[in-house]
């Protein structure tokens, strides 16, 4: 087993690669990160740029072709988007960046939450159109920036799992710091892979096959979470920490931001309504709950 590791998009990707020579497997490490790198040359905000830079300088009645890629993230956030009635936004930007400065002591609690309603108000009259059929970006209204994150992370997983098909490597894990976990495995020759969940009072045991988990708790250290649909961060969620299997790193992730704001009921609808999600497992009081579609883990 050959184990790399190489940090990018403000994480630390790690690469676990089994039954295959020293050799091969440093070489496709070496194309994998090559290609984590590209993709955070397309998807980051802090790259000026990037599409996604790009995209937040827009002004009213422009249009900007982006990158295939790029469209694909979006595409991907938008549904997400709207089957949890805004609990995952990647419009947030500007929120982020006043939390940011909050946390540095530029602004204090007053300034940060006079900042934050001012900049709420100027997203939810924005509008950036995405062209659902062709990588075009246009600008109805500026006044709101994106921010990839842990769905940015996601996608790139779910494309550095198809380099390493091409190049015939079916069992391996690869992991996005301590919040996405991708596994593989050819069953016939590896069952499944090991992945443990534990709250104060309870611990499960998983055996996970081709999937993905992710992992959320909060946004910000603290005892609050900050919440895309009202724009302030007075949210306190039921669970200590919420886990989401998917097939594909960009949902598991996206998800997990998303459920963790939810109510219990609200989680059993999301289900219900995307075929994406695998199951969920949280803790809440010290006990874990773990809802599954009929799927044996």
């Amino acid at each position: 087993m050959e184990h790399f590791e190489h940090d990018a998009m403000a994480t630390q990707f790690t690469l676990t690669i089994e039954g295959e020579s020293t050799e091969y497997a440093e070489n496709a490490s070496i194309q994998v990160f090559e290609l984590i790198d590209q993709l955070e040359l397309q998807l980051s905000r802090f790259i000026p740029d990037s599409d996604i830079s790009r995209i937040n300088r827009m002004k009213a009645g422009d249009q900007l072709p982006i990158d295939f890629e790029v469209w694909e993230v979006m595409k991907t956030a938008i549904e997400i988007n709207q089957i949890s009635q805004g609990a995952f936004d990647i419009g947030v930007a500007r929120h982020m960046d006043i939390f940011r400065a909050s946390k540095q002591g530029i602004l204090n609690e007053f300034e940060m939450t006079n900042a934050l309603e001012q900049v709420q108000t100027e997203k939810l009259a924005a509008g950036i159109f995405i062209d659902p059929e062709k990588p075009m970006a246009y600008c109805v209204k500026e006044g709101i920036q994106f921010d990839l994150g842990g769905i940015g992370k996601g996608y790139a997983l779910d494309k550095c799992k198809l380099k390493l098909a091409d190049l015939g490597i079916e069992t391996f894990t690869l992991s996005a710091g301590d919040s996405t976990l991708l596994v593989s495995n050819n069953t016939d020759t590896k069952a499944s892979w090991q992945y443990s969940i534990a709250s104060s009072k309870d611990k499960m045991d998983l055996e996970l096959s081709n999937v993905v988990v992710s992992a959320s708790g909060t946004f910000y250290q603290g005892n609050h979470i900050f919440d895309p649909r009202t724009g302030n961060n007075q949210l306190s969620s039921a669970y200590h920490r919420l886990w989401v299997a998917s097939e594909s790193a960009a949902h598991s992730d996206a998800f997990s931001t998303a459920l963790f704001l939810v109510s219990e009921g609200e989680i059993k609808e999301m289900m219900a309504e995307s075929d994406k999600i695998i199951w969920v497992a949280y803790s809440k009081d010290g006990n874990l709950q773990f809802l599954s579609k009929n799927h044996i883990y």
